[in-house]
């Protein structure tokens, strides 16, 4: 239990930080961006090489290829209930590396609209790969690889939406104390997880593995890499090879 603790103060922790380091410590957009990119590498290095073989040895190919598939979808839908169209777009973006003070000056009365949705945006992303985490301790080997990579994407989307929040007019404390609420609510998300998944079956582990697994891949595709060669253009790439060595080298 103590363990558990611990991930999850470190996975809450990170949303803290960021949010405190976008009140102290303006950084270049391209910057926080580009260590989002790395973060996102570094989670499907630990798909490739951590969860999914984790999920096939305990569910079989099938049930984790039907997994994969349920955990992208349900994803998928949860993210196009949060926004749509323009608004999902701008959504990303600030999430990822914050926008222009300008910019989302400029929409006014929708602050409080926007704010709401940057945080439920950030709790749709961080739900699956909390529960991917709390899994992993639920089998007693945590994986080091998505632990990295959780954090590193956790500190730049809560920078970059809490400097969108600051920029629309809210006070410096707001965002602070929101992602500070969204951290607690993972934390009690991967104690839960690791505690109601660790007397199940293999087959039900594995296939949760899965699920989560694909809501992991769908994030790093919707919520990341596309922003990412959109602001930082092809050397993303570079930025998201940098991160999955990094996987490989922690696992």
């Amino acid at each position: 239990m103590i363990e558990t603790l611990a991930w999850g103060v470190a996975v809450s922790g990170s949303l803290v930080a960021g949010a405190v380091a976008a009140a102290l410590l303006p950084l270049w957009e391209r910057f926080a961006t580009t260590v989002t990119t790395i973060g996102g590498g570094l989670l499907i290095g630990a798909l490739a090489f951590d969860l999914i073989p984790e999920a096939d040895k305990h569910a079989g190919t099938a049930l984790t290829a039907l997994g994969l598939v349920a955990g992208t979808l349900l994803f998928l839908g949860i993210d196009w209930l949060v926004a749509h169209g323009d608004e999902r777009r701008e959504l990303r973006r600030a999430m990822q590396a914050g926008a222009a003070s300008g910019r989302m000056g400029d929409m006014g009365g929708r602050a409080a609209g926007r704010g709401k949705s940057i945080a439920l945006g950030s709790f749709v992303d961080g739900v699956p790969e909390t529960a991917a985490l709390g899994i992993t301790v639920a089998e007693g080997d945590v994986a080091l690889p998505l632990l990295v990579g959780i954090v590193v994407a956790n500190l730049a989307e809560a920078y970059g939406a809490s400097e969108a929040i600051v920029s629309a007019g809210y006070s410096r404390r707001y965002p602070i104390a929101l992602f500070g609420g969204i951290g607690v609510t993972l934390l009690v998300a991967i104690f839960l997880g690791a505690n109601l998944l660790s007397g199940l079956g293999d087959r039900v582990i594995g296939f949760a593995e899965a699920v989560a697994g694909g809501a992991v891949f769908a994030t790093v595709l919707v919520a990341i890499f596309p922003y990412a060669f959109a602001e930082v253009s092809r050397w993303a790439a570079v930025a998201a090879v940098g991160g999955l060595v990094a996987s490989y080298l922690l696992s």
